[in-house]
């Protein structure tokens, strides 16, 4: 972790500010603004693990995804029907590693790891909720991430990353997938709460009925 003063946080925080409203899908920018606002969002988070018996066995565990835990040898011979299938398919259809940024500016041990888990969390969502890695998709999870999560960058991501898309983009992603990121995201379970890697064997369509998570709508469906 890098400790900060009040000042280089304010500093960090608005270079990486006006950086992201520049793209608001850098990620890596979005991902220094997450940890330099982010407290009061990550400490309810925490909380809501807190209160949740599965959300303790999470913070007492702290699994990680990397690519030293993740099997994709052995999520590939999985059923067709089962989650861990849905991730590895998204993961290699897509050429994604499991491998996140760590988290850098969060001198809280344990509000640093809730960070962390949201991220390497990130992808489970995409494989649960269906929705691929095209802008107009990561928009709508941001959207989904936001009522879940509270996170300030979750909500500059969502409100300004539509602004280099097509008309038609736009507008299916207002009249569709905003719409559905409010919606999950207001009724379905905690996903902070979810032990992914427990599931990895489950049907993917009871663990949706299970924690109340939708399939999104995509311009392809």
């Amino acid at each position: 972790m890098i400790p900060l003063t009040t000042t280089q946080r304010v500093l960090l925080s608005g270079g990486a500010a006006v950086g992201a409203l520049l793209n608001p899908l850098r990620g890596d920018l979005v991902a220094t603004l997450g940890e330099t606002t982010g407290l009061t969002a990550l400490r309810n988070m925490h909380q809501k693990m807190q209160m949740n018996k599965t959300g303790r066995e999470i913070l007492a565990d702290r699994p990680r995804v990397t690519e030293s835990t993740v099997d994709m040898e052995y999520l590939s011979g999985l059923p067709d029907h089962t989650f861990g299938k849905h991730y590895f398919r998204f993961m290699s259809d897509n050429g994604l590693s499991a491998q996140r940024a760590s988290t850098k500016f969060v001198e809280d041990e344990t509000l640093a790891y809730v960070m962390t888990r949201y991220r390497e969390n990130h992808d489970f969502l995409h494989a649960l909720t269906g929705l691929g890695v095209t802008v107009p998709e990561e928009i709508a999870l941001k959207w989904y991430e936001l009522f879940q999560t509270e996170l300030p960058m979750c909500g500059l991501s969502a409100v300004f990353g539509p602004l280099p898309l097509s008309l038609s983009e736009k507008r299916f992603l207002l009249s569709q997938q905003i719409p559905w990121g409010v919606a999950c995201g207001r009724s379905s379970a905690f996903f902070m709460n979810i032990y992914f890697e427990r599931e990895l064997e489950c049907d993917v369509s009871e663990m949706r009925k299970k924690y109340r998570i939708s399939v999104a709508p995509t311009a392809s469906s």
